[in-house]
């Protein structure tokens, strides 16, 4: 495991050469020379991500440090030097997205009390007798489930409800949870791309151009549809052992044991958070017209149940994962701190200045550039760096035809490149989490060594779809 952290570490430093030299030989020689801030936040995420990949201490430990030294450089090093300025802790506040945040909270608090009434085990096993025990079919079941629930809700909430859901059916079934939880991940990077509400580059690029949900979801549909075709192949491929031995590790015995626990031990409660859960449901469809944020309409549901259930508060509180919220919050603190020095910004402007006059070139250069720099960077704030550098690039290579093939190459990008590390999207943080939360820990090389595969796969489709059509 130790090893693949050493060769993620090796790549970023590698890519990081790449970048400077490329940045070296196209930009004039006054913007070749970074700034203080621009070396020390890209410095400062270097070694948070450092701290990430190679085991040394907990991935929260690593955020949460990356954020004290982000603030240390800035206070201290700023004192002394004013170029090292880059953001305050109020500043860096303002980069948390609090929405994020307390959207997990609210579902988090929702998924502790449902996990009381025991419908979890007891879906799992009616699951697993309708599928008669057979783990692709209940494979193939989990990746059209969580896409098409990605395309509705944030995909981080995908995560929630349906992450703990696969690793009972995992357990019963007899194969490694991570063999459905990864195909999960990936499902709900690729179904956040298919609506406008599923994913943050899907709606900032649709705020951007004006369009509708229906507008967005014809042209998203071809590429989302194609990549989910490969992605149950790819999974067929992946994983083809743990399911192959499934079937004879799933023993009768095991099964009625199992049966003999999967019963609802609440039903008072499971019909209470039934009818909330399928309010809150609806409340995310009608929502945006009374402007209400995700996070209001999860934490809104969380508060009706507890007042309705009024559950022992120290107990529940216990089972939300804390360390996954921390974890967030620090990250959000080192991703602003490369948004205020440059970098981000930086990044998305080298893709206008390689791309010249050629649309194909640009096109290509905007779908994997972000794709791969959203596989390590949130890819919020580099949509909102690179969707000026797609205008410019329509204005000029494409002619303002309106075509939009450069703002797709972006959001296809920004969205798929998240399935490549546990840190590129907000649905593989609480998949990893909520894996760890159940006793099964995934290492980055881990997941790396599965989710790079999907990532080009999946780029590619939206790739070749984009040169063939436009």
């Amino acid at each position: 495991m130790r090893r693949y952290g050493l060769y993620g570490v090796a790549f970023l430093g590698v890519a990081n050469l790449l970048v400077a030299a490329a940045e070296a030989r196209t930009l004039p020689p006054a913007a070749a020379d970074p700034s203080p801030a621009f070396v020390a936040s890209l410095g400062i995420f270097l070694i948070t991500l450092a701290g990430i990949v190679v085991p040394w201490v907990h991935e929260t430990i690593a955020a949460l440090a990356g954020a004290v030294l982000l603030w240390l450089v800035h206070y201290v090093g700023g004192t002394l030097w004013p170029a090292l300025h880059i953001a305050g802790f109020q500043e860096s506040m303002a980069f948390v997205d609090w929405n994020v945040i307390f959207l997990i909270l609210g579902m988090m608090i929702f998924m502790a009390m449902l996990s009381e009434t025991g419908v979890l085990r007891w879906l799992a096993l009616r699951a697993f007798r309708l599928a008669r025990g057979n783990a692709w079919l209940l494979g193939f079941a989990l990746i059209m489930l969580t896409a098409a629930t990605s395309s509705l809700l944030n995909n981080a909430t995908a995560m929630l409800l349906l992450v703990p859901l696969s690793i009972q059916i995992a357990q019963i079934v007899g194969v490694r949870p991570a063999a459905y939880v990864l195909p999960e991940v990936f499902a709900a990077n690729i179904g956040g791309a298919a609506t406008i509400i599923g994913d943050p580059p899907s709606t900032l690029v649709a705020s951007h151009l004006g369009l509708g949900f229906f507008e967005y979801a014809v042209v998203a549909a071809p590429v989302t549809l194609a990549s989910l075709a490969l992605l149950v192949a790819l999974a067929a491929l992946l994983y083809r052992r743990e399911m192959a031995g499934a079937r004879d590790l799933a023993s009768p015995a095991l099964v009625a044991e199992l049966e003999a626990e999967a019963h609802i031990r609440d039903p008072l409660l499971l019909r209470r958070s039934a009818v909330v859960g399928l309010a809150t449901l609806a409340m995310f469809f009608v929502g945006d017209t009374f402007g209400l944020p995700p996070s209001v309409i999860a934490l809104t549901g969380a508060t009706w149940l507890m007042v309705w259930v009024r559950p022992d508060m120290h107990r529940m509180l216990r089972d939300v994962d804390w360390t996954t919220l921390v974890f967030f919050i620090g990250i959000f603190v080192v991703v602003g701190g490369l948004e205020k020095g440059g970098v981000v910004a930086r990044l998305a402007g080298l893709i206008s200045d390689l791309a010249g006059d050629s649309l194909t070139v640009a096109t290509a250069l905007m779908v994997w550039t972000s794709g791969f720099v959203s596989a390590v960077v949130d890819n919020v704030p580099y949509t909102i760096a690179a969707l000026p550098i797609a205008d410019q690039l329509t204005a000029t290579i494409d002619g303002g035809q309106g075509s939009y093939v450069l703002y797709w190459a972006l959001v296809f990008g920004a969205d798929l490149g998240g399935s490549a590390t546990p840190i590129g999207s907000a649905a593989n943080i609480v998949a990893v989490g909520l894996l760890a939360q159940a006793g099964y820990r995934l290492g980055f090389g881990r997941f790396l060594r599965d989710g790079l595969v999907v990532t080009v796969a999946t780029l590619a489709v939206a790739s070749l779809w984009l040169l063939l059509f436009y």
